[in-house]
């Protein structure tokens, strides 16, 4: 039988058992717990374990050395063998040899290799441990970690990488770079070396940035480093001039920024030589103001607009028709300027049309109001301008002012009106005295005649007394007669007095064109003018300034040829221009002037036409038949 006192003793183990149980239960699950978090931190770190039984040749890995090598834990037990066989071919033996010292105890088990997973990736892992030793000192076990560094290690390649590329554009790089810190040279590379006329960088490191900065910009250059240093400002940027090692002066573009150099501020600067810049720099300077003289002395107009018209260039004849500088133009347009709403709308259609068309435009009369009101008249050929993509961005114009020219033409028209009127005056006299005085001096003539017969007829007067008396009565009306007729020939033959007929046309023609800057040339057969009367000479001459000035007053064109020649049964006049033409079937095209001509053609026989065709030139044409000037009287 089983006393009471064992039954409490039997209590109390069991009690003792369920207690140890609950216990050991409680620290299985933190166990695990703590395994978990111990596999999850290692796969994290990319770190496992590893522990090596050295007699039996075990090996007790973690979960994460099986990923890390890429091994299947369920899959094989892992012996050392297994992990040599891992190993990069290049690294077996060296990481054999780790082992083999610190199971010798000469240096700890720490080192870097490479491994060969199955699916042929390559890793690079980092392996320390320690070495157990039983009490003889014999190694009995071996224990540590791995972990994987590959891309750590790729990492450090691509920084170095990065590291060598920089290093090797600040080398190569076409300006000079310095780092300043607490005030001295630290760093500078082979072209800041040349820039500063050294042999080699070490001659210039530990010297005061001073020494390179001219002194007249130390002091600003001292708070351009401080504003840097203390933040006020990120990057700065100026001109500046460097002091050579030979005392020699370099202008330089600094670009500066502030920078930490082995953990403390520092300033890194860049020095570019604009040495050319600066020679480039003045010499534009230099051909922009002989340009601006160039175009200032210029009488014409010459001015540039942009899209909306306002001035982007102009020259001091411009300003001084609007009455204002070259500098107050700039930026302003037409309409700032000239009254006339009419002539500043034209203007500003004509520079539209250019730049829309990216085509040039002629423009033969174009009238502007300058700053004192006074009407001025132009003449102005309008160009596109291309920016660098083939844009049109803004027109070009060169003007001549023609006032005078339009002032010469107009008092020459008038001088023409009066002279026609004259002439007409002239003939009107002549045809009077030729069918009035004249024809009445015929009839008292023939009167006497009649006379002298009846008086013949009459025996008992004293007949040769009488007779005598008449025949000195017509004799002085023949001579009267003879005189009308020869100051009606003089009327009519005013022009050629002085000259023949072909060196009073060459004076007309050159008379005319001397004011005008069409290029007027003269082709005369001498002998043409002998198969040409008087009467003829007055009508061609008159068809021959009718159409010369036809041409030069509204033809527009820049070449004139007036020619007189003799062909087997004519003489042929012509007046030819390169101008604008016109349409001579048109209502409005003839005008008094074509009429008039015509006319005279007819009256002395000639074949008259004219050929024509719009922006074709024109073409006057008088045929003049030799003995014509029998048939036209």
């Amino acid at each position: 039988m089983i006393s009471t006192s064992n039954h409490s003793v039997l209590d109390l183990l069991r009690k003792r058992i369920a207690d140890l149980s609950h216990e050991l239960a409680e620290r299985d699950s933190v166990l695990r717990e703590r395994t978990r978090h111990l596999r999850v931190a290692q796969s994290l770190a990319h770190l496992g374990s590893w522990d090596w039984e050295i007699e039996s040749g075990e090996v007790r890995c973690s979960q994460e050395w099986y990923r890390i090598f890429g091994r299947d834990p369920g899959s094989l037990t892992m012996t050392l063998e297994i992990f040599l066989s891992s190993l990069f071919t290049d690294d077996h033996d060296r990481v054999v040899a780790a082992i083999n010292a610190a199971l010798e105890g000469t240096v700890p088990y720490d080192v870097e290799y490479r491994i060969v997973r199955p699916d042929g990736d390559v890793r690079t892992i980092h392996c320390c441990g320690e070495v157990l030793r039983d009490d003889r000192g014999k190694p009995c076990r071996m224990s540590g970690s791995v972990q994987d560094i590959t891309e750590r290690k790729r990492m450090e390649e691509t920084v170095r990488e990065s590291e060598d590329r920089y290093r090797t554009l600040v080398e190569l790089s076409p300006s000079g770079v310095f780092v300043f810190s607490e005030g001295r040279t630290v760093y500078v590379n082979h072209t800041g070396a040349v820039l500063l006329g050294a042999n080699d960088p070490k001659e210039i490191l530990d010297r005061p940035m001073s020494d390179f900065i001219h002194p007249e910009h130390h002091d600003e250059v001292r708070k351009n480093v401080t504003r840097l240093l203390t933040g006020n400002v990120s990057v700065h940027s100026a001109e500046r001039i460097v002091v050579k090692m030979d005392g020699t002066s370099v202008p330089v573009q600094v670009e500066a920024a502030r920078i930490m150099w082995n953990g403390r501020p520092a300033i890194l600067v860049l020095f570019s030589d604009i040495t050319d810049r600066k020679r480039a720099e003045d010499e534009l300077r230099r051909s922009h103001t002989f340009l601006r003289q160039v175009i200032d002395a210029d009488p014409n107009f010459i001015f540039a607009k942009d899209r909306d018209g306002r001035f982007t260039m102009a020259n001091k004849a411009v300003a001084d028709c609007y009455g204002t500088t070259v500098e107050h133009l700039i930026g302003q347009s037409d309409a700032d300027f000239n009254p006339n709403w009419e002539e500043v709308e034209f203007s500003r259609e004509k520079d539209l049309q250019v730049i829309n068309s990216s085509e040039e435009y002629f423009i033969a009369e174009e009238k502007i109001t300058d700053w004192s009101g006074k009407t001025r008249w132009l003449q102005t050929v309008k160009r596109p301008i291309l920016d660098a993509h083939g844009q049109v961005h803004m027109v070009l114009g060169a003007s001549t002012d023609i006032t005078e020219r339009m002032q010469m033409e107009e008092m020459l028209l008038r001088r023409e009106e009066d002279l026609s009127a004259a002439l007409q005056d002239r003939e009107r006299i002549s045809q009077d005295l030729h069918d009035g005085i004249l024809q009445s001096l015929y009839a008292v003539g023939l009167g006497l005649e009649a006379c002298k017969l009846l008086i013949d007829q009459q025996p008992e007067y004293p007949e040769e007394r009488f007779v005598a008396t008449l025949d000195q009565a017509i004799g002085h009306l023949n001579d009267v007669m003879g005189e009308v007729r020869n100051f009606i020939m003089g009327l009519e033959s005013h022009i050629t007095q002085g000259g023949d007929f072909p060196t009073a046309l060459r004076t007309m023609v050159h008379s005319m064109c001397a004011a005008d800057s069409s290029t007027c040339r003269v082709r005369i057969d001498d002998a043409a003018g002998s198969h040409i009367s008087a009467e003829q000479e007055v009508h061609v001459m008159n068809i021959a300034r009718e159409a010369l000035s036809n041409s030069l007053r509204h033809s527009r064109a820049t070449r004139i040829i007036v020619s007189l020649r003799q062909f087997t049964g004519s003489v042929c006049l012509a007046i030819t221009d390169n101008g604008i033409g016109f349409d001579p079937s048109s209502t409005h095209a003839g005008g008094r002037g074509l009429e008039n001509m015509a006319a005279r053609a007819q009256k002395i026989g000639a074949l008259f036409a004219v050929r024509s065709e719009p922006f074709k030139g024109t073409r006057i044409l008088l045929d003049l038949p030799k003995g014509a000037n029998k048939k036209a009287h």
